[in-house]
């Protein structure tokens, strides 16, 4: 044990019997120690590797946007001329640009502090809402305003597929909606900490928080219906967590209805319905939930192999973004799929598991829209090609081809690491003040170890 003024080293050791036996402490003697409130530190120990939550991110973040990359070159496959350095080739394309992309993102936003997007509080808290205007989160929602705007009314919107979402000027292209994902999560969260004493009132707090999110949800709505049930989903669950009364949530149930009776009422949404209830009836209106299971079974349990897919050669719509997960069971079969299904199950928890870690309400609320945001939006697109709920345009995240999608979703998960990081630097300086305990091990339960008491040393 290091004596009282000396460093002490945040790498966690290895904590086992034998070496609690050598240092003179037994595993009865440790129980009966008195509890000590858990430190801050979150580690996964997997020996030989120690890793934080954030570093554990990492790697499920980096094998989904690694998979996602290979599994759309595989589904961009076709039946061509093969070139002399096709490997080479398949991985210098735009695909592979996004990738980069999306990981240089997630490292920028990883090491930045995440504090810096809720801005300064003026402290004089109604009088604050000219300090929210000014914080970074209600810049990226004003610009996430003027993109969706200039989508709609000017030269620079771009239709694709009969959906004008894409801004767009020569060969650059961009996705507003995906950034109204990160940008409404950060808004609400920074708008629940400068307007906290009036959050609970209905014309202060409540009314321009829903003015705010409903002016984007009427722009987004209107080319994107899947994208703004998910965004409602997510905004009124941080609503809740900001402290806006329940009675306020209430009063939106009207406008539910006129929503649901939009869509029931919509015809191309009807027979989507239709098509969804039974596809058989209708082969041509049920198309694409039949090829989506056709796709889905003929993979089996382990699957035809990768790049040998069938169904991907013009009968499957969309196979390298909305149903790139019927490819997945195609060409990797079932265990495919479960590994798919796992790496996002592990992203929910680690998220589920920084957000009940961090004490800031900033952070809390950040990062538990984030883990809401891509794990329903991943649940949604399992959900529409298994043909358990009806087709909406979602794409499964980090898999499905997309740039804006990919480097969207990586900065977004960065901004969830350096909430995570900041959380374990908070702890580890709260060490630094109380050394009477060392850093805890363990995920997702982790173990206070009390440590031995400092003997002093005995002249000689």
């Amino acid at each position: 044990m290091p004596a009282e003024g000396s460093g002490r080293s945040f790498s966690p050791p290895r904590v086992t019997w034998p070496r609690m036996a050598a240092s003179g402490i037994s595993a009865p003697a440790l129980a009966a120690l008195p509890a000590r409130p858990f430190d801050g530190r979150s580690r996964f120990v997997l020996a030989p590797l120690s890793l934080s939550l954030d570093q554990l991110l990492f790697l499920i973040t980096s094998a989904l946007l690694c998979f996602g990359l290979i599994m759309v070159q595989s589904a961009d496959a076709r039946i061509r001329t093969t070139h002399d350095n096709w490997l080479a080739q398949s991985f210098s394309n735009k695909n592979a640009i996004h990738a980069a992309l999306a990981l240089l993102a997630l490292t920028a936003t990883w090491r930045m502090d995440y504090r810096w997007l809720l801005g300064k509080s003026t402290g004089r808290g109604d009088r604050s809402l000219f300090a929210m205007l000014l914080t970074p989160a209600a810049w990226l929602v004003i610009l996430t305003a003027a993109f969706l705007v200039a989508v709609l009314t000017t030269p620079l919107g771009r239709e694709l597929n009969g959906a004008r979402r894409w801004f767009g000027y020569g060969a650059f292209g961009f996705q507003p909606s995906e950034l109204a994902k990160l940008s409404l999560v950060l808004f609400v969260s920074a708008y629940a900490v400068h307007r906290a004493d009036v959050v609970r009132s209905f014309w202060k707090g409540f009314l321009p928080l829903m003015a705010v999110f409903g002016f984007i949800a009427a722009l987004v709505v209107k080319e994107d219906f899947g994208t703004t049930v998910l965004l409602a989903a997510v905004v009124l669950s941080l609503i809740l967590m900001a402290g806006c009364r329940v009675w306020h949530l209430a009063l939106l149930t009207p406008g539910l209805a006129a929503v649901v009776y939009h869509m029931l009422n919509t015809p191309f949404r009807q027979a989507r319905l239709m098509a969804f209830m039974h596809p058989e009836a209708d082969p041509r209106a049920g198309y694409h939930p039949l090829q989506s299971l056709l796709t889905i079974i003929s993979g089996g349990f382990w699957g035809r192999g990768l790049g040998n897919g069938i169904l991907k050669m013009g009968y499957l719509p969309e196979d390298n973004t909305d149903f790139i997960f019927a490819v997945v069971c195609e060409e990797l079969g079932f265990v495919g799929a479960a590994m798919v299904i796992a790496l996002f199950a592990a992203f929910v928890l680690v998220g589920w598991r920084i957000t009940c870690r961090c004490h800031s309400l900033f952070g809390k609320m950040a990062a538990f829209g984030i883990t809401a945001v891509i794990g329903l939006q991943a649940a949604i697109n399992i959900a529409v090609v298994t043909v358990s709920m009806p087709t909406k345009g979602i794409a499964l995240p980090l898999i499905s081809s997309g740039g804006t999608g990919w480097i969207m979703n990586a900065a977004a998960i960065g901004v969830l690491m350096s909430i995570e990081r900041g959380t374990r630097r908070a702890a580890e300086s709260a060490l630094l003040a109380d050394r009477g305990v060392g850093p805890g091990q363990g995920f997702p339960v982790e173990l206070s170890v009390p440590a031995m008491p400092v003997v002093p040393a005995v002249p000689v």
